[in-house]
């Protein structure tokens, strides 16, 4: 990973892997809130699709009803996932998360969590969509989908 910053108002620029993650001057740094602005892949970059990751045994039933835990089998099914593409979460340009029953607490838990178990130095453009509810299954809280490159 390489970066370059300078002052508030100049556009920070990051690289990992072939991407470049980027956070232009005159919008708020995101770094903190642990995402990126924009997510740029070279031409030519095979694009890899990830369909929603949860927090599901290899039987498809829900690990736990707690949100940390949940929060782990997740990203460790997301990782299972890259691996079986031969990538990894260091690969990952784009990511949408969503949260059943949003509350600041829960973006606290995923935040610490994903800093302790993401392996990567820069986080991909994400957003996080707060819902009432996941289709995947009851009791669900989060789900990961992604874009990755190889």
């Amino acid at each position: 990973m390489s970066a370059s910053s300078n002052q508030a108002q100049s556009a920070t620029v990051l690289t990992q892997e072939k991407n470049t993650f980027m956070n232009p001057a005159g919008l708020f740094n995101p770094v903190y809130n642990g995402f990126s602005h924009i997510g740029k892949v070279p031409a030519g970059t095979e694009l890899i699709y990830l369909s929603g990751q949860w927090a599901s045994d290899t039987d498809g039933k829900l690990v736990s009803a707690d949100f940390e835990e949940q929060v782990r089998q997740t990203l460790n099914n997301l990782t299972i996932a890259l691996a079986a593409a031969g990538v990894s979460t260091r690969h990952i340009v784009k990511q949408t998360i969503y949260i059943a029953d949003f509350t600041p607490d829960k973006k606290a838990t995923l935040m610490k969590v994903a800093a302790t178990e993401w392996d990567a130095d820069v986080f991909p453009a994400s957003t996080i969509v707060p819902l009432p509810l996941l289709a995947t299954a009851p009791g669900c809280l989060i789900e990961i989908e992604s874009v990755a490159t190889k």
